[in-house]
């Protein structure tokens, strides 16, 4: 595979440090990392749980009107609004015939099997140690279902039509298959979500009118104080993916995915647990298309990077 090489300055620098981070120091700078995750989850259940709102973001999936799906749409801080495509809101709806409580229970336990799925026997140590996935169980988002959506997109493309058909703009990490020039994946995850599209227009156009100009508003609407506007992080993000796929960098497609997302929340970088089975996988990625090796267990059991 074809790379694109780094400045050498830049080379020199990373290999410096690479040098520098012994395997004792690795080992170190992780058990730190994961200390201060534990210490970070303890002081938000123990001391801001009680004055946060929990599973706010769930309460879109439970609200769900299909006669007035998108009645939020000229208010973008609205909670509780339903922001995503029509066929997002068939797919939840059996979520608004459960009560609260049940809700919740099924919105955690599908979280858990996500984050089972992409991290093994290790999901316990995320669940305590990497903030953003608490942060994203608290707040009750999609963000571990749009990780598992990466993480399961290299394999089966058509699995990004589900970024694609909720945040959207994410949806930029499928240059990850244009850098690798698999056409054929980029084919399937495109032409999978258009398939989607053109049926569910079909069935009810006046519902994805309603959802292309919520978009539009969206878009229009002022960026967070602090927060760089998606106009600039887009191009980033775009760049990133469209590298990941030239180098065989898989484990940084989920970072170009945070950094495309419409509106940047801490719980999003919940996406990035995907990095890190990615990361243990990545001798499969790096080779082109059809001559990869499949993983090893022994792969999945290495060690989290720190």
């Amino acid at each position: 595979m074809t790379t694109l090489s780094m400045p050498r300055a830049w080379r020199a620098r990373v290999d410096e440090l690479a040098t520098a981070l012994t395997p004792s120091r690795r080992r170190a700078l992780r058990d730190g990392l994961i200390a201060a995750g534990v210490v970070f989850n303890l002081t938000l259940l123990l001391l801001w749980g009680p004055r946060l709102y929990w599973w706010i973001d769930a309460q879109a999936w439970w609200h769900i009107d299909l006669a007035n799906l998108y009645s939020g749409m000229h208010q973008p801080g609205l909670i509780g609004a339903f922001r995503y495509s029509p066929a997002i809101a068939w797919l939840l709806v059996p979520a608004s015939w459960l009560s609260w409580p049940a809700l919740i229970a099924a919105f955690v336990a599908l979280n858990g099997l996500a984050l089972v799925a992409m991290t093994g026997r290790k999901a316990l140590l995320f669940l305590i140690a990497f903030p953003p996935v608490l942060l994203e169980l608290v707040n009750g988002n999609i963000s571990l279902f749009m990780a598992l959506a990466v993480w399961g997109g290299m394999r089966w493309p058509g699995t990004w039509a589900f970024i694609l058909l909720t945040k959207v703009t994410p949806g930029v990490g499928v240059l990850w298959f244009a850098g690798r020039r698999d056409w054929r994946g980029l084919a399937i995850a495109l032409g999978f979500t258009a398939a989607i599209v053109a049926i569910g227009f079909a069935i009810a156009p006046g519902l994805w009118l309603d959802w292309f100009q919520s978009l539009t508003l969206a878009a229009a609407a002022p960026t967070s104080p602090g927060v760089p506007p998606l106009v600039l992080r887009l191009p980033i993000a775009a760049g990133l993916a469209f590298w990941a796929g030239r180098t065989g960098r898989a484990w940084v497609v989920p970072i170009a995915v945070f950094l495309a997302l419409p509106i940047l929340w801490l719980q999003g970088l919940a996406i990035l647990t995907a990095s890190f089975p990615l990361w243990w996988e990545r001798e499969r990625w790096r080779t082109p298309k059809g001559t990869a090796p499949a993983p090893t267990e022994h792969a999945r059991a290495a060690e989290v990077p720190a």
